[in-house]
């Protein structure tokens, strides 16, 4: 339930090259944010986060965004929370990593050797074990690495431990004092609804922001691989879902991996999930030309899709100006 002094706002961090240009959303944030105790919670939604877009059909969470905008992605999110989610802030890749660059690097303890190569040398990633200073492109790929048996949870716990870094670091000495500079990149790199008395209240209360207040947890749940399709999903835990943010301001926190509903120890896992319909996207196996998107629901490896265009009616904000980055998507219509 949403708190009188709390507001929720949805992070996502996207691979596109503008913010105005919908994308599937590579992280998920439900930030909750109390007012008065000056008190946050941080929630991680697993991009593999499964949700049924109609009876016995099932879509990843990170969908949403691309086929059917933020504002959708906020409805979804708030179904799955049990909470109103009345904004949203986007940034992309670049902007994160020039964000990063502009306040000096962010220090870290790498917690192993990390390396990904790919193509595009922007998108590899070469950090050795150790405390060191990453700069906005290494942050980056500390943050999307998924190396190592645990995968994207594991990634979500790296992408936890980087924030409250970042988070001590801007609010510690005269860095707080780099943040006006800070305006330009943001107004360029990051898209948001949030009206702009609202986000003056959010920086006013930002400097007086002690980062030992923050809580994060990820969303609880377990692996499951779809029999039928071979696709892998997050199935997260339905019931601590729909209380977890009072539960988290409460100071009780949970474990991230739970059993699945019939584990017996060992065997398969696939399981067959609870069925817990989201907001009925009957165009989420759609694409924008009428046409089934079958890459939405194929299994792990085959194609994704994410090179499809997307149609204009679903680029929110096309020819905004950077002074319009805190007026509301008008032209957003899931």
């Amino acid at each position: 339930m949403l708190g009188k002094n709390r507001v929720n706002v949805l992070i996502m961090g996207i691979d596109a090259r503008k913010t105005e240009l919908n994308s599937r959303s590579d992280t998920m944030i439900l930030a909750s944010i109390d007012k008065q105790s000056r008190r946050a919670v941080l929630i991680w939604i697993p991009r593999d986060t499964r949700i049924e877009v109609k009876p016995g059909v099932s879509a990843k969470i990170n969908s949403v965004n691309l086929l059917k905008g933020p504002e959708a992605a906020c409805r979804t999110v708030g179904e799955l929370l049990n909470c109103e989610v009345k904004y949203y802030v986007i940034v992309n890749f670049t902007g994160f990593a020039r964000i990063i660059d502009a306040l000096g690097g962010v220090k870290i303890d790498v917690e192993t050797d990390m390396y990904h190569y790919d193509p595009d040398p922007a998108l590899s990633i070469n950090l050795s074990q150790g405390e060191q200073v990453l700069s906005g492109q290494e942050a980056l790929g500390y943050v999307r690495y998924r190396g190592g048996p645990t995968a994207d949870i594991g990634r979500t716990a790296r992408q936890q431990k980087f924030i409250k870094a970042l988070a001590e670091q801007m609010f510690s000495g005269g860095n707080i004092l780099k943040l006006p500079g800070l305006v330009p990149e943001l107004m360029e790199n990051v898209r948001t609804n949030i009206p702009l008395r609202e986000a003056m209240r959010m920086a006013k209360m930002a400097k007086s922001f002690d980062p030992a207040n923050i809580v994060t947890q990820t969303l609880p749940g377990y692996s499951f691989t779809d029999p039928k399709t071979g696709a892998s999903y997050w199935e997260a835990d339905r019931e601590i879902a729909k209380g977890i943010i009072d539960d988290l301001f409460n100071g009780k926190t949970y474990e991230v991996a739970k059993d699945p509903p019939n584990w017996k120890g060992g065997g398969s896992n696939r399981y067959t999930p609870v069925s817990h319909p989201a907001e009925n996207y009957s165009s989420l196996n759609q694409d924008l030309n009428g046409e089934q998107r079958k890459d939405l629901f194929v299994p792990e490896g085959e194609s994704s899709g994410d090179n499809l265009p997307v149609d204009n009616n679903m680029q929110a904000g096309a020819g905004e100006q950077a002074s319009d980055v805190f007026k509301p998507d008008a032209d957003l219509q899931p």
